[in-house]
């Protein structure tokens, strides 16, 4: 979906990344946020998007006609519910990134993705398989291509990681990697500003995502060492 396209439809991805992207009148791409398995793509009805949604992994969206989706909602309260919850947590995840990335430097700005991608829930344990491109990271993040991979080289050399692959990070030292992003000894803290993903996803019996229990289920880790995926 383009940025000034109207929609009639609403899509909730099923699986894959979408980016929230916007377009400034300079011509400069902005990415704002990535959204997960579970999350709505849509707009109000008749009006032009301020943004564009675009696809960063291999993706599918279930689609609804916006009229079938209000008569859904409209007949099942308990659904509009969840929906309201839903998208009011999804502008809350936007809103805290920008709040967590605020007055970071770059190197800790990349730590800090990283330590909120391990409390999200690793698909292996102390390993992340970085499914953004370079480019797309760079963009969310607010820096170069050129700068997040310093970045990186600089977290690797200060024990925190290893790259053995340019979509691969594993975890040396997860209390070092805390720190280099600025965290408190404890841990993260109030940091929650990505969405859960896979196995970490909760929902409750509507089907719908709980975000007080991901959050709940999203508190750091002993020190050391990075979190453990819940079996």
């Amino acid at each position: 979906m383009a940025q000034g396209d109207s929609c009639d439809r609403v899509g909730v991805i099923a699986s894959g990344l979408i980016k929230l992207q916007t377009l400034t009148e300079s011509g400069e791409e902005h990415l704002l946020q990535v959204l997960r398995s579970g999350q709505l793509v849509s707009v109000a009805r008749n009006a032009p998007s301020r943004f564009s949604w675009q696809t960063a992994t291999a993706s599918e969206i279930c689609w609804m006609p916006q009229k079938a989706w209000e008569s859904f909602l409209t007949e099942r309260p308990q659904h509009f519910q969840s929906y309201m919850k839903t998208t009011l947590y999804q502008l809350e995840q936007m809103q805290l990134f920008l709040i967590n990335m605020r007055g970071r430097n770059t190197l800790q700005r990349v730590a800090l993705w990283l330590v909120e991608e391990l409390l999200n829930g690793a698909e292996i344990e102390a390993a992340l398989h970085v499914q953004l491109s370079r480019r797309d990271l760079a963009s969310l993040l607010d820096m170069t291509v050129e700068t997040l991979c310093r970045s990186l080289r600089q977290l690797q050399d200060g024990g925190a990681i290893r790259l053995p692959k340019p979509d691969r990070v594993e975890i040396a030292d997860f209390t070092t990697l805390q720190q280099m992003a600025g965290c408190s000894e404890s841990g993260a803290g109030d940091i929650h500003a990505l969405p859960p993903r896979g196995r970490s996803q909760s929902r409750g019996a509507d089907g719908w995502r709980n975000a007080e229990a991901d959050n709940d289920a999203r508190r750091p880790a002993s020190r050391g060492k990075p979190p453990r995926r819940s079996k």
